[in-house]
């Protein structure tokens, strides 16, 4: 049972140290993708990724570049969790004996 709890708190862990860090891009991303066409003459309203984090911070502070990130960051822990988990039980039940390395053979 320990290493259920290892798996399981070590999942919870990366999938919200992944979301962290990941999520400022992907915000990023979706304001660049996400801006209108500007009109013939005018231009966009980034002009790339910098000056999107900036207009960002400046607008909204750090804090914006984690906007909506509440949902993500619960299912993204616990699906990380029972994948950690998964993994370690079907590790245990395929080696020949515990503690053995796993092979192809």
């Amino acid at each position: 049972m320990a290493d259920v709890a290892k798996d399981l708190t070590a999942g919870t862990i990366g999938g919200a140290a992944q979301l962290i860090v990941g999520h400022p891009f992907d915000t990023i991303k979706v304001k660049l993708q996400s801006q209108p066409v500007p009109p013939p003459g005018q231009l966009p309203r980034y002009s790339g990724a910098i000056d999107a984090v900036k207009q960002t911070i400046t607008a909204e502070g750090p804090r914006g570049l984690y906007k909506g990130m509440g949902a993500a960051l619960a299912t993204v822990a616990a699906l990380n969790a029972v994948l950690f988990t998964v993994r370690g039980q079907m590790e245990a039940l395929l080696r020949s004996e515990p503690g053995a390395p796993l092979t192809v053979n």
